[in-house]
């Protein structure tokens, strides 16, 4: 079956900009969908503590005291209460040295939470009936052959999604400006100028937890041959715009036309990928969504809402499916998901060469974070930020 898309909803793009001459700024809120409810984030950010040592001890820092530590210029955050995305500000600037203030808008690379996005557009696909999660992508692929499986199983797309197909390619590294890009098949197949062997089976489908993200790409041209779209077209059409997600993109490299782009660092705090500022992740739905702290938190707040209750972005029957642990995984398809009743959440990092990110999504209570940062030791500042979170919000 093919699915076509109508043009336009691939020309359509709303891309804004925003820039304000202030250094370690927060940033307005962002329209009606994003209020000052609490003073929740206010509290969260003057309330970061070092990960180790007695907390009756250890002296709390503001957020700014933390990015300085670990060369973090930019950081942003959205907070959801009851399915909401309630606050949502940016931190810091673009690029170290610079004026231009991070925002609720700006782009940040989000690394392996682009699984997340993809997870969810696979599910929309199977929500309007044009694929079966549980169906051989040999069943999809037309553009490329998967090699033979241990004993010729079956591989789905819920083993892909949850890690659990049995391949290799856990990860891939950024790509400079001036470096030519792979292509979908140059990534599967491991040839010039992809950086990596090929895919390949490592166990039998279904028999242990391997991370993947060669999976992902596979998940990915599964998606565009079915549908003959390009990935950031489908995104577009089957993700962003159901959600407003305008600024949203899978494209790289990012247009730098798209404005308010949060420039990469490395762990000491200083410009990369010079001259343009930040790299390419050609492996799109593994690790190349390019997204704002607000619109990554309409993301998280659809997911609870879908899980919560039907009407949502997606079926509640596939939504509660998604946040199920695909066994011997420890994530459903696509997060990660952990703990029972009133605890139970789902959650993803992200973790490109100079950004870090961070999505978590409490499923009874509609509570979630999200937080982005422009700097290679931006995982240690999100744990502490998350750290705080546990406190602030009482989870």
């Amino acid at each position: 079956m093919r699915y076509t898309i109508p043009s336009s909803f691939i020309i359509r793009s709303a891309m804004l900009t925003a820039a304000v001459a202030a250094l370690l700024v927060h940033s307005a809120t962002v329209g009606a969908e994003v209020q000052d409810q609490s003073p929740s984030l206010e509290m969260l950010v003057d309330n970061l503590r070092p990960l180790r040592g007695s907390s009756d001890i250890l002296p709390r820092y503001h957020l700014s005291d933390r990015m300085e530590r670990y060369g973090v210029s930019g950081v942003g955050i959205a907070v959801l209460k009851n399915g909401e995305v309630v606050q949502a500000r940016g931190f810091g600037v673009l690029q170290a040295g610079g004026t231009d203030a991070v925002n609720e808008n700006t782009l940040f690379s989000v690394g392996s939470v682009s699984k997340v996005a993809a997870a969810a557009i696979a599910l929309k696909l199977q929500a309007e009936g044009l694929l079966n999660v549980d169906g051989d992508v040999r069943e999809y692929l037309k553009s490329w052959q998967l090699p033979t499986s241990p004993e010729n199983t079956p591989v789905t797309l819920r083993l892909i999604l949850s890690h659990t197909a049995g391949f290799n390619l856990h990860g891939f590294g950024d790509f400079a400006p001036d470096a030519a890009l792979p292509s979908v098949y140059d990534t599967l197949s491991g040839t010039a100028p992809a950086t990596h062997e090929r895919l390949r089976f490592l166990s039998k489908p279904g028999t242990r937890f391997r991370y993947s993200g060669g999976g992902y790409t596979l998940a990915q041209l599964v998606m565009t041959d079915l549908t003959q779209q390009g990935f950031p077209a489908l995104a577009r059409y089957m993700l962003f715009e159901p959600l407003s997600m305008v600024r949203s993109s899978f494209a790289n490299p990012l247009p730098a036309d798209s404005g308010n782009i949060a420039k990469a660092h490395d762990r000491y705090g200083r410009p990369v990928a010079l001259p343009r500022g930040y790299e390419a992740m050609p492996e799109m739905a593994a690790s190349g969504l390019w997204t704002s702290a607000a619109e990554l938190g309409q993301l998280v707040a659809a997911l609870i809402e879908s899980h919560r209750a039907p009407g949502g972005y997606l079926p509640q029957p596939i939504a509660v499916d998604m946040m199920t642990q695909v066994s011997p995984s420890e994530h459903g398809i696509g997060p990660r998901v952990e703990g029972v009743g009133a605890s139970r959440l789902f959650q993803h990092s992200g973790a490109n060469n100079s950004y870090r990110a961070w999505i978590e999504g409490h499923l009874a209570t509609g509570d979630g974070l999200v937080v982005l940062t422009n700097g290679a030791r931006g995982h240690e500042l999100h744990r502490e930020i998350r750290k705080a979170a546990t406190e602030v919000f009482g989870w």
